[in-house]
């Protein structure tokens, strides 16, 4: 069979009705958008934010997170916002005006909030900076819907701001949750999607932001088999059953499966090959603990936490105790969910290296 171009988006049709069906009617919750890693979280989103902006009156401010140092406010305003340089109004009424005039996909591509040159420089000088962009950001969304559109936030990858709890005590991280509860429970003003594949991080949000009652959770999670297998269609899969075997509905994995067999593996000798890369990643985390480049709970101890899945694909939390726990979701070796308290290793592909190195005597 020849080879197929990769699909640009792949099934997802429930979760997108689903958060067609969230983002089209009133803001009354903010939303954790979570799953394992390479779930396909960030594609889904784009994917019903673009389809959204062509057919309603939707703009959506979407900000990720990923590859970016977020450790002070500083770093955080320079993420949310993206500066216009140049001659723009300084009246925000007048601004917001100006940007909406360019249209919804010219907005989505900017990956910020537009902001014109000189309040950003005015936020950056403020004492409290923190309070500033919240005021700012509320009176922003009310002039879009007062232009007629629904503004969403979609703030992804957002695990990779813990480094301003580190820096503020938490001030910042509960006064952001605090501000999108405002914007959604209270003004019914804008909606707002947090992403993560962090579960722990969305539990300690959850736990310490008052977001009982005003947040809900949206899964995408791996294909299960019946999906899978169409899947598997789109991409030329042959062996079915063996690539199930090894990748299980791991988006991610699939097209790594499929970039394989481009340079012309097989599936078996590429599933082969990504199998013991993974094998590999344990090995050297085990390795790099016991050699102090890495703080963590002694290998043993590791080793002795991951048996529970030598015959089982998934456990409950309980199951796996403390510490260890703690790090190896963090470490993105387990997928923790916090809705059903369940742990499973982040990929099926990796429960599969997890048995193997285990297994290994030698």
């Amino acid at each position: 069979m020849g080879m197929v171009e990769i699909p640009e988006f792949v099934d997802r049709e429930r979760e997108k009705r689903e958060l067609k069906t969230i983002l089209s009617g009133r803001p009354n919750f903010v939303y954790f958008v979570y799953g394992p890693i390479n779930s396909g979280k960030t594609a889904l989103l784009m994917k019903v934010a673009e389809e959204l902006e062509e057919s309603e009156n939707i703009i959506v401010f979407y900000i990720n997170f990923r590859g970016r140092d977020v450790e002070t406010i500083d770093d955080l305003i320079k993420v949310l916002f993206r500066v216009k340089r140049g001659r723009v109004s300084e009246d925000t009424k007048e601004f917001i005006r100006e940007v909406l005039k360019s249209g919804a996909k010219v907005l989505h591509k900017l990956k910020g909030i537009p902001i014109p040159e000189n309040m950003f420089d005015l936020l950056f000088r403020r004492a409290d900076k923190v309070e500033d962009i919240f005021a700012y950001l509320e009176e922003y969304f009310e002039e879009v819907r007062g232009e007629g559109y629904q503004p969403v936030l979609i703030l992804d990858e957002m695990q990779t701001i813990k480094g301003v709890i580190n820096a503020t005590g938490r001030m910042v991280i509960e006064r952001l949750f605090n501000f999108m509860i405002r914007l959604t429970k209270e003004k019914h003003l804008c909606h707002s999607l947090c992403a993560t594949s962090d579960c722990l991080f969305i539990e300690d949000v959850y736990n310490n932001a008052r977001l009982e009652g005003r947040a809900k959770y949206l899964l995408v999670d791996d294909f299960d088999k019946e999906t899978a297998f169409r899947v598997y269609e789109e991409f030329g899969v042959e062996d079915k059953e063996l690539v199930w075997d090894y990748i299980g509905g791991k988006i991610g994995d699939i097209i790594s499966l499929f970039e394989e067999k481009k340079k012309g593996y097989s599936e078996k000798e590429a599933l082969g090959e990504m199998l013991e890369i993974e094998g590999r990643k344990i090995k050297w985390m085990f390795r790099m603990i016991e050699e102090g480049e890495k703080e963590g709970p002694e290998v043993e101890s590791i080793k002795e936490a991951l048996k529970v899945f030598l015959d089982r694909e998934w456990v409950r939390e309980e199951d796996i105790k403390g510490r260890v726990f703690k790090f190896l979701i963090e470490e993105n070796i387990l997928f923790y969910n916090p809705v059903k308290g369940t742990v499973r290793p982040q990929s099926r592909l990796l429960w599969k290296a997890i048995k193997e190195v285990l297994n290994d005597k030698s």
